[in-house]
């Protein structure tokens, strides 16, 4: 799929966590033409507090968050009852055999490898809401 993949408004939220504005603005446009809606938070606590109060279809988050692990947020997102079900895709630019784990522990459901494409989004976020909640 291309950049003009386009679906009907679902009104189904997507929160992305992004300290990153250009990544964030980038993740968030590409999300928004699947016809979506997209909340963006740079840092773990109001992000935290965005999932349980909107429940999203799904979350998208950056591993490192300036001064803050976005895994401290996987974990908290896992171990809580209002949020444990929201799918959460780890956005990094990490390498290594051991990182799946590490994020597959934390509570992602799936990575996104920076730099990624277009299609790499839609194809994931396509997948993670088509499978519904963890």
């Amino acid at each position: 799929m291309g950049a003009d993949y386009t679906s009907p408004m679902t009104g189904e939220t997507i929160i992305v966590v992004e300290d990153d504005a250009l990544t964030a603005g980038l993740v968030s446009d590409i999300v928004e033409t699947m016809g979506h809606r997209v909340e963006i938070v740079s840092s773990i606590e109001p992000a935290f507090q965005l999932a349980r109060t909107h429940q999203p279809v799904a979350m998208l988050v950056d591993v490192n968050l300036g001064g803050e692990s976005g895994l401290d947020l996987m974990t908290r997102l896992a171990g809580d009852s209002q949020t444990a079900a929201i799918p959460v895709v780890a956005m990094t630019a990490l390498d290594g055999e051991d990182d799946g784990a590490v994020l597959e522990r934390a509570g992602a459901v799936a990575l996104l490898e920076k730099p990624f494409s277009t299609a790499d989004v839609i194809a994931l976020v396509s997948g993670i809401i088509a499978a519904g909640p963890k």
